[in-house]
């Protein structure tokens, strides 16, 4: 049975077939019928065009075509303009003939003249450095250069960036030493070479690193960024070998092998030439691993600053103490100046939280039923109270670190919290996960110093990073 199609306005079927019609009328006619237009080439420019470059074809139903083809050579469609339009690139192997354009539907137009494919020859007008490092770009300029099919280094091709009829962009291919540079083309006999370059010399630059991730961890993989990573050959995390899953010159990427536990690692990675690059004492979590906050990527405003309660409250991005041991360069730093024992700062992590598994964090099987939360905290010598929420807002879902058991000294302290079981019977998060600040009382000594990083979620305690549960020390609301 065909479909029906009840047009109601003025209706395009697909680009370039304008069909008008009045209220109700009914279209016999479907989608299968429309496509299987017989197309048609009424003509094409230029009459003659060099490989490589563009056709235009004209003719009807052209928006149907799924294939182009010189002379039995298929061609790349590169744009269709209109139903009466589309675009065709001269492919390398072109040989003078017919153009002809194939629908999905099998529909096929030829036609009625020939193209004429030419070959020009490139040349290059510029002269080459007399020497290069791998990975660097050299740029080319001359004439033909769309017809270049490659750019050789003493036989090793290298990469092309960019190309057009004057400019070819090319990066510098590893194939060390001195060399000739030579462009392949096509001709109408086949493929031709021409020598641009004698005896230049492919330098070997040694990797340069960017960085290394502060934190490794068991379930993401390990980015390390610089330039010319390409050159890097191989590497191992404590003297077991990794595999590179990506590697550009601007990276490589690989997963921290299985048998490496949890602690401090060392990172070695070997370059051509001979060298190693090393990073030390990176630490590394072999378990599950959630982060909610690191304030190398969130910003201070996670917590909310309640200026009623002290309007002398002063928040910034780093603040009198240095750098917790990691990972980043920046932790959030809260002085309050008024006793109060009502909420000065408020971070609702169901709100403000980028991770988007944190709701989940108690169910049943996840962490191996021991999720346990650290922080790393710096109360330089002054005590305050640090609240934790969890399932709710009420007392009752309400723990308080504070006084004495809250103060670490000017030292910073990784503090670990087992969550099962912290609050009793809450067995969910139920979207309700709060973290309040405050001097402790209305008497409370000020200022008060809240320094704080690296809100994360573990399978267990990180004590070989010398995570110090305190689960015990939180007393309930009271």
């Amino acid at each position: 049975m065909k479909n029906i199609y009840k047009l109601l306005v003025v209706l395009t079927i697909f680009a370039g077939v304008f069909i008008a019609c009045d209220a109700d009328v009914e279209i016999d006619q479907t989608v299968e019928e429309i496509q299987s237009a017989q197309p048609t080439i009424t003509s094409f420019s230029p009459g003659t065009a060099a490989v490589n470059s563009i056709v235009t074809v004209e003719g009807t139903f052209l928006n149907f075509a799924t294939e182009a083809y010189i002379n039995d050579v298929e061609a790349v469609i590169t744009s269709r303009i209109t139903g009466e339009t589309l675009q065709i690139q001269v492919p390398n192997n072109a040989t003078s003939g017919v153009i002809k354009i194939v629908t999905e539907q099998g529909k096929e137009a030829e036609s009625a003249d020939g193209l004429t494919v030419t070959y020009p020859v490139p040349a290059v007008t510029n002269t080459l450095p007399a020497a290069g490092d791998v990975n660097s770009v050299i740029n080319l300029t001359g004439t033909d250069l769309a017809g270049v099919t490659e750019v050789s280094f003493g036989g090793t091709p290298a990469v092309i960036e960019f190309q057009e009829d004057q400019a070819l962009v090319i990066r510098v291919p590893n194939n060390v030493g001195f060399v000739d540079v030579a462009i392949n083309y096509l001709s109408s006999t086949g493929p031709e070479s021409t020598i641009i370059a004698t005896g230049f010399e492919v330098i070997l630059p040694q990797p340069t690193i960017g960085g290394f991730p502060s934190v490794l961890t068991r379930d993401n993989e390990v980015i390390v960024t610089g330039q010319d990573m390409n050159l890097i050959t191989d590497g191992n995390v404590n003297g077991t070998n990794v595999v590179f899953t990506t590697q550009t010159p601007t990276e490589v990427r690989f997963n921290v092998p299985t048998s490496i536990v949890t602690g401090y690692v060392d990172v070695n990675l070997n370059f051509q030439g001979g060298g190693t690059i090393s990073q030390t004492g990176l630490p590394y979590i072999n378990g599950q691993f959630e982060q909610l906050y690191e304030f190398d990527s969130d910003s201070a405003s996670v917590f909310a600053i309640d200026a009623s309660k002290d309007p002398l409250a002063v928040v910034t991005v780093n603040g009198n103490v240095p750098q917790p041991p990691f990972p980043g360069n920046n932790y959030y730093a809260l002085e309050m100046n008024t006793s109060t024992s009502s909420t000065v700062g408020r971070a609702k992590i169901h709100d403000t939280t980028t991770s988007a598994t944190f709701n989940n964090i108690l169910d049943a099987g996840n962490y191996g039923d021991n999720p346990v939360l650290h922080f790393w905290m710096n109360t330089e010598d002054t005590e305050m109270a640090f609240k934790i929420y969890l399932g709710g807002t009420g007392s009752a879902n309400r723990r308080s670190l504070q006084g004495a058991e809250a103060n670490t000294g000017n030292n910073w302290k990784l503090h670990a919290v087992r969550l099962n079981g912290f609050i009793p019977n809450q067995s969910s998060v139920a979207n309700v996960f709060e973290l309040r600040i405050t001097p402790g009382s209305s008497s409370a000594a000020v200022p008060a110093y809240f320094n704080f990083d690296w809100l994360i979620v573990t399978d267990r305690v990180l004590t070989e990073f010398g995570a110090v549960d305190v689960t015990d020390d939180f007393r309930p609301a009271g």
